[in-house]
């Protein structure tokens, strides 16, 4: 599966609990949290914003943030642009 965030990050992982595992790599201030602890995080934030992001199951969790517009599939053929990703983390 592929993911973009709305900040463009590009997440690759092979189940929802992997693509969880890589945004929570991704953040700075909440790499050190667990996953579980990211996602209850996460939707806090999301909550405040009015938007429900459900921390019941990875699947929903990731669920919640398409919905929610924080991330958006991208098609399994795309190739990862590295040079933005480059550009995106300076």
């Amino acid at each position: 599966m592929r993911y973009r965030t709305n900040q463009g990050l590009l997440i690759e992982a092979e189940t929802s609990a992997g693509a969880i595992r890589r945004l929570r790599e991704s953040s700075w201030n909440e790499q050190n949290l667990s996953d579980e602890a990211y996602m209850e995080a996460v939707a806090d934030r999301m909550f405040q914003e009015g938007i429900h992001v459900s921390t019941l199951s990875p699947d929903m969790f990731i669920a919640g943030l398409l919905r929610g517009g924080l991330l958006t599939r991208e098609p399994d053929d795309t190739q990862p642009d590295a040079a933005n990703q480059e550009a995106d983390r300076k």
